[in-house]
């Protein structure tokens, strides 16, 4: 099965990457976090474990650790294309069609030149992947609640399906309850042309007094279909963002 075939259109969080840049760039990011791969073969319906040991985009390849088990090895000098899958911080990796051009000799095995696939799927979970908004966003927050004499205004520093993180340039008072409720939160994104409007409660709340400032992470509670999906796209575009950067 092609990574074409497994791409619904109709997810936001499916995304199709084809650009070679892009596709080193999360070969990178497995590399770094030591992220086990799950190699599959279609003869066999045993699963191989293996890690990314060394990407280069110029040439477009990328080296394989030694499979476990190790009668992998086997499958992979008879030539048998193979699949991938990778877990990293909430985001599902899948490949296909791949196949070993050189296997490199290594003092306690080998380790196999692989060229990067022709497109690979980026599957966000919603609920695992936290967004980090970047300083220069600056995303204003409105936090409303009748038992508060003021609304509280301040700045997004992280969102996820579920959630975000706000700062406030003061120190709060009184101090956010645990699991206070506000009733009307609102977060706009001007660029974007999004508008958030949801009901959320307080989660855990930092106060740093030398700074005078206030951080506090929120749940979003009450919210409606089309503002779910607002929070959803909000963050998916974050991620996209995160990463063309990350390919400077």
């Amino acid at each position: 099965m092609d990574t074409k075939s497994l791409l619904d259109e109709q997810d936001p969080e499916k995304y199709l990457v084809t650009r070679r840049a892009e596709m080193a760039y999360i070969l990178r990011t497995l590399k770094r976090t030591h992220a086990q791969l799950n190699v599959s073969f279609a003869s066999t319906q045993h699963i191989f474990a293996s890690i990314v040991l060394d990407v280069n985009s110029a040439e477009g390849y990328f080296l394989l650790d030694e499979l476990n088990p190790i009668h992998g090895h086997e499958r992979l000098l008879a030539g048998q294309r193979f699949s991938v899958r990778a877990s990293d911080q909430g985001v599902q990796i899948f490949f296909s069609g791949c196949k070993v051009t050189e296997v490199i000799p290594a003092h306690d095995g080998a380790m196999y030149k692989v060229a990067f696939p022709t497109s690979m799927i980026h599957h966000q979970r919603r609920e695992a992947f936290r967004a980090h908004v970047g300083r220069t966003y600056h995303i204003p927050v409105r936090l409303n609640a009748a038992h508060r004499e003021i609304i509280l205004e301040g700045e997004l520093l992280d969102i996820s399906s579920t959630g975000c993180k706000v700062e406030f340039p003061f120190l709060v008072t009184p101090p956010f309850d645990e699991l206070e409720e506000f009733d009307e939160v609102e977060i706009e994104v001007e660029s974007q042309n999004i508008l958030i409007r949801c009901s959320a409660e307080a989660r855990y709340a930092s106060y740093l007094e030398e700074l005078e400032t206030t951080h506090c992470g929120f749940r979003f509670i009450q919210i409606d279909g089309r503002n779910q999906r607002e929070v959803d796209r909000f963050v998916v575009y974050l991620q996209r963002e995160a990463r063309r950067l990350g390919l400077r």
